[in-house]
């Protein structure tokens, strides 16, 4: 284990460094490849800083959404598996029609936005602040 530099800042050294250094020394096809791997080093220190607590609140999400007991996972793999589980399980239950009405699909639909969500942090967090942009300008103001 190192102390310094840590994985997230060596990724978003480099990162920084291929769109400093060699994104404008180059153009066309190579240019476009450099800008997406720097996007990729974005994407995978996003994701070592994020994906466990943002995964440990998905299972507990879907744990209370399906009447599950929350599990205590400590790994990170585990984790994985759970969610991937319970999604299955509540993709199902969306399929047969469970939540096409009623309270319950008024939490489903909750669940899934704050998954959605979360995946955009890791993977693109500038849509997501745009969207929530736009869904905040849309709403009507108090007292209009």
């Amino acid at each position: 284990m190192q102390d310094r530099p840590t994985s997230v800042e060596l990724l978003e050294a480099a990162a920084d460094f291929v769109d400093r250094e060699l994104v404008p020394a180059i153009e066309g096809a190579r240019q476009f490849q450099a800008r997406v791997a720097a996007n990729v080093m974005r994407v995978v220190a996003r994701e070592i800083k994020l994906e466990d607590p943002l995964v440990r609140s998905e299972v507990k999400a879907l744990a209370r959404l399906l009447g599950h007991d929350a599990p205590h996972l400590h790994s990170l793999d585990d984790l994985r598996a759970a969610a991937a589980s319970m999604g299955e399980e509540l993709t199902a239950k969306i399929r047969a029609g469970e939540a096409d009405d009623g309270g319950w699909r008024v939490e489903v639909l909750a669940v899934v936005r704050q998954s959605v969500e979360d995946k955009l942090r890791i993977a693109n967090p500038r849509y997501l602040e745009s969207d929530i942009a736009i869904r905040t300008a849309a709403k009507p103001q108090k007292g209009n």
